[in-house]
């Protein structure tokens, strides 16, 4: 089973997300993350993998931008298509209340002048953040049976 945690980026909220899920958050300090706030790899457009849960899931992360319940249903829709027997899937949208100014930051941040300070604010942002994504992570924990 493969289980990506989507948003509208892949190295921030999504990928504290996965880690939560994981157990491998043990603090605050995201810039130890594997992918974290890497433009570069999330500019290849491709899951990126963080670890393997306890069960042998494959736990990925996606930035898909703005609209994340299209992109939802869209991957949802096409796993169905390819995997008709069996389920190989679990899309988990991770949602902030400030989406939109970690959007904008995540853009101004491609720019290598304004990465280092981006990065601060995206940090300070994310745990102001924390608690809405710990939530997220614990319901799906809750529902998801195989954890």
């Amino acid at each position: 089973m493969n289980i990506l945690f989507i948003g509208t980026t892949g190295i921030h909220h999504t990928l504290i997300a996965a880690h939560l899920y994981l157990d491998h958050l043990d603090h605050q300090n995201y810039h130890d993350l594997k992918f974290w706030g890497d433009w570069s790899e999330e500019a290849l457009g491709l899951p990126l993998f963080v670890d393997c849960d306890e069960m042998g899931n494959r736990v990925y992360v996606l930035g898909v931008g703005w609209d994340v319940q299209m992109a939802q249903k869209s991957i949802e829709q096409l796993d169905k298509l390819l995997n008709k027997d069996l389920p190989d899937l679990i899309v988990k949208p991770v949602f902030i209340k400030r989406e939109r100014v970690l959007l904008f930051l995540h853009r101004l941040g491609r720019r290598k002048k304004l990465n280092q300070l981006v990065q601060t604010l995206i940090t300070i942002l994310l745990k102001w953040e924390f608690i809405t994504i710990q939530k997220q992570v614990e319901k799906f924990r809750d529902g998801v049976g195989f954890v």
